[in-house]
């Protein structure tokens, strides 16, 4: 596993973010899109404890990959998270979220 890369943790999605990282994270959501038969068409991102820098647009197959740009992060790390509202073709939309572990680099 990469640094940057997702991992379970209690139920939860997480990414080990630097407070001081301004990167692009990204959710993978092209399996639950596939199992939809339906293509991502937008998503919005609502942080919460990290700033949003920039949004990308869906890539990728099905345009599961959701790019968003953040910085910051809440001191203790707790509620420190990203929610991906998702909008498909079909007309269904769903929230995937990943939350942020504290690590100082």
């Amino acid at each position: 596993m990469g640094k940057d890369e997702p991992y379970e943790k209690d139920g939860r999605w997480y990414i080990d973010k630097d407070p001081n990282d301004k990167l692009f994270y990204v959710a993978d959501v092209t399996q639950q899109l596939a199992d939809s038969a339906t293509t991502a068409v937008s998503f919005e991102a609502v942080p919460v404890g990290v700033t949003l820098l920039e949004k990308g647009s869906p890539q990728g197959e099905l345009g599961g990959l959701l790019p968003v740009k953040l910085d910051g992060m809440g001191e203790s790390g707790e509620d420190s998270y990203c929610i991906f509202r998702v909008t498909c073709d079909n007309g269904e939309q769903f929230d995937r979220t990943i939350w942020f572990n504290l690590v100082e680099n």
